[in-house]
């Protein structure tokens, strides 16, 4: 085991229930309008292999600027069941974000999020940025996609 292996960080995973049926929720998920609004990103289409960006400057989010930019490119999109797609910044290693739908009932959906990939970072170059990520998906991404999708 190397030595980052060793101490590397968890993978960051969470989840939400959404009073929604499944369907709805995935549109949420997955439609380009939709994705725009609730996840604030920029050049979303729901294509695998289509590149998209998280701009985290707001000035340049809404100019439509890419530049210091997270991309991410979609891998998976398996209607009603998961979304997955690539993290990262240009030169350094991806990592991934699964998103997976599970129908609790009829009009009620858990959605759950695994961000991983963080074993191929030393530990202490990531660290803070990774909890940022896990603060940012638990109490902003997750519930702006349960806003939106309970508002359909």
């Amino acid at each position: 085991m190397t030595e980052t292996a060793s101490n590397a960080l968890d993978d960051i995973v969470d989840s939400i229930e959404i009073n929604a049926p499944i369907e709805t929720v995935w549109r949420a998920l997955s439609e380009a309008e939709s994705v725009r609004q609730w996840f604030g990103c920029l050049q979303y289409e729901a294509e695998i292999g289509h590149v998209f960006y998280m701009q985290p400057d707001e000035a340049k989010r809404e100019q439509g600027d890419i530049e210091g930019a997270t991309h991410c490119e979609v891998l998976v999109l398996e209607p009603n069941d998961r979304m997955e797609f690539s993290w990262y910044m240009p030169d350094t290693p991806k990592t991934l974000v699964s998103i997976r739908l599970a129908a609790t009932n009829d009009n009620l959906t858990t959605v759950s999020l695994t961000h991983s990939g963080w074993d191929q970072f030393p530990r202490e170059a990531v660290e803070d940025f990774w909890q940022k990520l896990k603060n940012g998906w638990k109490s902003f991404v997750l519930p702006k996609l349960k806003a939106h999708a309970e508002a359909q």
